[in-house]
């Protein structure tokens, strides 16, 4: 099964009705090609409140490469950060708890970026890469490309991280972050409050795996 998060709403490939998505409604989409693609994101635009769509397809990897080819693919990494102390870093950017995160450069590994990320917006060094987490895809429009063909399908590359320095974070302000904190386990109920749909649910995940 796929899953793409797209303004709080959610686009899944499976190869069957699945029942686990919010509030047990979601919207069952007999795959037609593009037209389904385009009427998904359609409503989605148009309505006012959260759908969890479900395209229904028994070979999901080969409907999952259909998908992809309708939007401009950009793929990113990030990192899920902890501490000696069991606390676990997360940036504020534009006023919504975030984990840091950026675009991989060419030549460039998921590995490499994901710390270089972290890095450059948290102002930390003494990184270690534990192992790779899920990924998360969403969906947006590019204020950078002509309407109709601007949106963006981003696939963000995860991995859980170790930190053994002692260095204070420091937001990276040119890129409108505004706040570096570590949270400890007792208080993620703060960050996931304020937070998007697609980080909390990869949240709720990966922090019962670690």
């Amino acid at each position: 099964m796929y899953k793409v998060f797209f303004n709080g709403s959610t686009i899944q490939i499976a190869s069957g009705e699945n029942k686990s998505s919010k509030n047990n409604m979601a919207r069952i989409i007999q795959y037609d090609g593009y037209n389904s693609v385009d009427q998904i994101i359609g409503e989605i635009e148009l309505g006012n409140q959260s759908t969890d769509f479900i395209i229904v397809y028994p070979e999901t990897d080969h409907i999952w490469t259909q998908f992809k080819s309708y939007f401009k693919e950009i793929r990113a990494a990030g990192g899920l950060v902890q501490n000696s102390e069991g606390s676990f870093l997360f940036i504020r950017r534009l006023a919504v708890w975030d984990l840091p995160k950026g675009k991989i450069e060419k030549h460039e590994t998921p590995e490499n970026s994901a710390i270089r990320e972290v890095e450059e917006e948290c102002g930390l060094t003494n990184l270690k890469i534990i192992r790779p987490l899920d990924s998360t895809f969403h969906i947006y429009r590019s204020h950078y490309l002509s309407f109709p063909k601007n949106l963006v399908l981003k696939e963000t590359k995860w991995f859980l991280m170790n930190y053994s320095g002692n260095e204070t974070p420091k937001p990276q302000v040119e890129e409108d972050i505004e706040e570096v904190r570590w949270f400890a386990v007792s208080e993620l109920s703060i960050p996931l409050s304020d937070t998007y749909r697609s980080l909390s649910e990869f949240l709720d995940t990966n922090l019962q795996k670690r």
